[in-house]
């Protein structure tokens, strides 16, 4: 079998899956942003988009600096060691495996729309969506992105389109919007910590980077096209809906869109809104997955677990570790609990919270300890994005532990457990088996030849 990444995807495909990545079942999770701060998240995601920027830049300078399939994982270890990789690594597919959940129950709840489902049902059928998407996710990369990357811009042009329709529809009022703060300065403190879960998506680019063909110079075009997509069609849904149903109705709501659509008499756009969500949700999927496999793939290549996990298919892509992605996606859908959106939020912006401390740790760093590697884009007064990329990271990882409930505790306990079995194991490997778990860590001085040396089982 092969052992190196197919370079099948451009430009437009990475925007489509990193935005698509964001862009998910928001007219299932408006509720719970409503329930956190009403109107005032329109501010709370326009605060975050501008507060995550600097750090998309630093995504960018070390993304086209060390291109490869993993990551935050190599840079951190680049910067400090195999073992703080290896944390971080954990991290990053606990932050893309949380996505699964939102995901397909959202896919669920939507099609409850058109046929009521209980809880249970939600998560049976959640779990076939996964099913499927694992057949999928094992055939060739190039047609799963045409298809995506199709489903996003034309469910970009028809989401923007259904906002607009609620906008200038006659019930629809700029007093409805009021009031805009009905938590007060904590609800909105608690929006703009956990509202970050929004634009996680644009981590997904270092995963798919060593599979595009285009120029490292335009990943920065990804990184800023992805989040202008995302809060263009978040912020004209909230305004839409909210000017034409109160607060309380948008929390108590099953689907918010589907039923303001119905509400005002145009029912053809709630179905439209109910299947162009559902395709949203599934080019959401697909850039979870991928990125959630190539993580794994990366920390094989660096042998912090199995090489066989770096083994790749006919078509190119890492079965074993999809294999991995798709035991531990039906775990954290069956370990939902009903309230499975906060469940969601609190897992992912904590991971993410983690991840991007250690990559603005790791990018300070890496300008100190390696000011001589190549870096096609030099992200602007480094200095300064650094430490204001760790700050906002430390307020979102204090909002997940204040909202964190028992079943999420539950949860991450038994994750870590495994992960720590894991750690444990591959430290035994590394003494006793030192020729087939001798720590290996991507940089800008290797090779092709010799990364794809170290993926072979």
């Amino acid at each position: 079998m092969a052992h190196v990444l197919r370079k099948e995807l451009t430009l437009s495909q990475i925007i489509a899956m990193a935005a698509g990545g964001m862009i998910a079942a928001w007219m299932v999770e408006i509720r719970y942003w409503f329930e956190l701060t009403g109107p005032s998240s329109l501010l709370c995601l326009l605060a975050c988009g501008i507060i995550l920027m600097p750090l998309c830049l630093i995504y960018t300078e070390m993304t086209a600096m060390l291109p490869f399939a993993g990551g935050e994982n190599i840079w951190t270890s680049n910067a400090y060691n195999w073992d703080i990789g290896w944390i971080v690594g954990w991290f990053m597919f606990l932050l893309y495996l949380s996505a699964m959940p939102n995901v397909t129950i959202g896919i669920s709840t939507m099609i409850s729309y058109l046929y009521p489902l209980n809880f249970i049902e939600l998560k049976i059928l959640a779990c076939f969506i996964i099913s499927l998407w694992f057949i999928m996710v094992n055939l060739e990369i190039k047609h799963l992105a045409k298809i995506q990357n199709m489903m996003f811009w034309s469910t970009l042009v028809i989401s923007v389109l259904a906002s607009l329709i609620f906008i200038f529809n006659e019930q629809w009022h700029w007093k409805n919007l009021s009031p805009w703060f009905p938590k007060g300065l904590a609800g909105l403190s608690a929006g703009l910590g956990l509202l970050m879960f929004k634009f996680i998506g644009f981590d997904l680019i270092p995963q798919l980077v060593e599979e595009s063909n285009f120029s490292k110079k335009k990943i920065i075009l990804g990184f800023v096209g992805s989040m202008l997509c995302t809060f263009l069609v978040y912020g004209l849904a909230i305004v839409g809906v909210a000017g034409i149903v109160s607060n309380d109705w948008i929390a108590k709501a099953d689907i918010v869109d589907p039923r303001v659509a119905d509400m005002i008499g145009i029912h053809w756009l709630a179905l439209v809104i109910v299947i162009m969500g559902a395709i949203t949700c599934v080019t959401t999927l697909s850039g979870f997955w991928l990125a959630a496999s190539r993580t794994i793939f990366g920390a094989a290549v660096q042998r912090q677990v199995p090489k066989k996990l770096a083994e790749i298919n006919r078509w190119g892509q890492p079965w074993v570790a999809n294999l991995v992605v798709y035991i531990c996606s039906l775990y954290f859908c069956i370990m939902a609990p009903e309230a499975w959106i906060n469940y969601i939020f609190t897992i992912t912006v904590g991971a993410a919270g983690i991840i991007y401390l250690f990559v603005s740790l790791s990018f300070l760093k890496l300008r100190k300890t390696h000011p001589e590697w190549k870096r096609p884009y030099v992200c602007p007064f480094g200095v300064f994005m650094g430490i204001e990329s760790m700050l906002f990271c430390v307020y979102c990882l204090y909002q997940c532990v204040v909202a964190m409930d028992a079943a999420t505790w539950i949860a991450l306990g038994i994750y870590f457990f495994i992960g720590a079995l894991l750690y444990m194991y591959a430290k035994y490997q590394q003494r006793h088996d030192p020729v087939n778990w001798e720590p290996f860590i991507p940089s800008p001085t290797n090779t092709t030849e010799e990364i794809c040396e170290n993926s072979r089982a």
